[in-house]
């Protein structure tokens, strides 16, 4: 059975007395794409930095291809690393940046030549070889990072956040060339982002990662649809956030809710465990494109009362932030068509198997 290309187990990681990782097992197969997601200061590049060899776990073991990695160093490991702020070298050119880890690897010098010029194609560099890295733009910089990640041939590409000082135009364009190549490469590949945008157009995989905890990993579009969580129902898909108490249970099996405005909706039991009871609260969450608004004035059952609050024209669609009685806050993503004004009285609900209901947890806890 082969084993798996990179392995966590039971890792740990501790910084001045500051839990940063705790307990944390994943699995990686050869070939697969993971996008580590999760809010700054969650543990994502930690976790790296870990695989990478430049920092020691205090608990656990890491594997890649099988075998223990914690006293192998860093640049004696098949991983190339693309940092987010680059790290290249300004007084190198760009063929040179490329060649500095395949010497340091000691290897031949008409091969280096050779390794140079393909990942320059690759990179779609070619012109620029023999410039300096100060002359050459953002976009093309993070394409030297990445070049110079790819020219080892490694096993394990790693790569934190390495286009966030991009402009998004440019992010946009990027992803396309990027995504390209990962798809091309048999290396495994390990994506650092808090963009959730960026996380599914680059992975095959996401992975949540919440206070150094992993909160869900699968198939980035299992987890967008069914997340296991509240938190990564929030972040993955920008849903809303509502406490509601539960009083009664439809036919179905949907839940039926009160609000604190004395309405009620519908929501399903998304948690391990038994359904709740009758007077438990639960926290509902709703995703952007599924909150229906409704200007008609008719008080329709299933509904709650509004006011749109802001409206972001965003081309194909409109953000609608919507302001509840009691001061919560819906957020729904309409169709650019549709005419809708600030200070707006309006209807909000959703259809039953809209809404997801998780247990309450401390937001401070999951923030």
């Amino acid at each position: 059975m082969t084993p798996p290309q990179i392995e966590l187990r039971g890792v740990g990681k501790s910084y001045s007395g500051t839990t940063v990782l705790e307990n944390l097992s994943l699995s990686l197969a050869r070939g697969s794409r993971l996008a580590l997601l999760g809010p700054s200061g969650s543990g994502k590049s930690t976790i790296l930095n870990l695989i990478a060899g430049f920092s020691q776990p205090d608990t656990g073991d890491i594997l890649i291809a099988g075998q223990p990695v914690a006293r192998i160093p860093a640049h004696k490991r098949q991983v190339g690393v693309v940092f987010q702020n680059y790290a290249l070298f300004p007084h190198l050119t760009v063929a040179e940046n490329i060649a500095y880890p395949l010497r340091r690897r000691s290897v031949a010098k008409a091969e280096i030549g050779q390794r140079v010029n393909e990942v320059l194609g690759t990179m779609r560099l070619s012109a620029f070889g023999a410039r300096p890295i100060a002359a050459l733009s953002g976009g093309q910089q993070q394409r030297v990072a990445i070049a110079r990640a790819i020219a080892t041939r490694p096993d394990v590409v790693l790569m934190d956040e390495p286009m966030s000082a991009l402009d998004r135009a440019l992010r946009d364009e990027l992803q396309v060339e990027l995504k390209s190549l990962l798809t091309q490469m048999d290396a495994t590949v390990i994506y650092v982002t808090h963009d959730q945008r960026e996380a599914m157009a680059l992975a095959d995989n996401i992975a949540v990662i919440n206070h150094g905890c992993l909160e869900q990993l699968g198939p980035t579009e299992t987890l967008y649809r069914t997340p296991a969580s509240a938190f990564v129902a929030r972040f993955l898909t920008g849903a809303s956030s509502l406490e509601a108490r539960v009083s009664g249970q439809q036919p179905d099996g949907a839940l039926r809710l009160a609000f604190a405005d004395g309405s009620t909706l519908f929501g399903n039991w998304r948690a391990p465990g038994p359904v709740p009871n009758i007077g438990e609260v639960v926290e509902l969450v709703v995703r952007p494109e599924d909150i229906l608004v409704d200007t008609s004035g008719v008080m329709n059952e299933g509904t709650m009362a509004a006011t749109i609050d802001l409206v972001i024209f965003e081309g194909s669609h409109r953000m609608v932030r919507l302001r509840l009685v009691n001061g919560d806050t819906l957020v729904s993503r309409r169709p650019a068509e549709d005419a809708l004004v600030t200070g707006t009285s309006v209807r909000v609900g959703w259809a039953p198997q809209a809404g997801r209901a998780y247990p309450v947890i401390p937001k401070a806890a999951v923030s």
